[in-house]
């Protein structure tokens, strides 16, 4: 097996074994025997359960912003772009759900991963959702009267929240679920911050 497919096989263990057990209390042991691989090929590749938790974290961020410029760049209308970000984090859940795991109780609620490093990935994707609230304001989209970072928070804070009760509750993903958690989503925040 190639070296990149047993790193993908160990990715994929270690994304388990810190959902079951959370990041504190994951061995690389577990992750090794779940993977089926040697502990000591763990260690080989990672080095350490701090470092294979960076790079599974990494991983999500830099997907995270190439979508993001990606709607930041686009002609596309604002509605279209908050619509890419929503089906984002959905389409992660539905085909990632033990990533999504990780980002909720890891990342986004874990006071260790909130160091200086961390609020900067945050802060990061926080601004480039700044602009795309900046660009439906200029289209005349979204009202002026709201900052563009109180949009920014509250946006974003409404599709963290549909995922963590997913997450939190165990929930699986329907076409039905996500279509109804679009809509809320897009509703509430279109419908308060529309321009009038």
């Amino acid at each position: 097996m190639a070296k990149s497919a047993k790193q993908g096989i160990i990715i994929d263990a270690a994304l388990e074994v810190f959902r079951e057990r959370g990041y504190a209390d994951a061995r690389m042991a577990d992750i090794a025997e779940r993977a089926g691989v040697s502990y000591g090929l763990v260690y080989h590749y990672f080095g350490s359960k701090e470092v294979l938790f960076e790079i599974i974290v990494e991983s999500w961020w830099n997907e995270l912003y190439a979508m993001m410029e990606r709607e930041v760049a686009s002609g596309a209308p604002t509605r279209d772009k908050l619509v890419g970000i929503i089906e984002f984090f959905l389409d992660t859940y539905g085909q990632k759900p033990n990533l999504m795991s990780i980002f909720v109780s890891e990342v986004c609620r874990s006071s260790v991963y909130h160091t200086e490093e961390g609020l900067a990935q945050f802060m990061k994707f926080f601004g480039l959702c700044e602009k795309i609230m900046i660009q439906g304001q200029e289209s005349g989209f979204l009202s002026r009267d709201i900052p563009p970072h109180h949009l920014t928070y509250i946006f974003y804070g409404a599709i963290e929240t549909f995922i963590s009760v997913m997450v939190l509750g165990k929930v699986p993903l329907t076409r039905r679920r996500q279509e109804r958690a679009m809509n809320a989503i897009l509703q509430v925040f279109t419908d308060g911050a529309r321009a009038r």
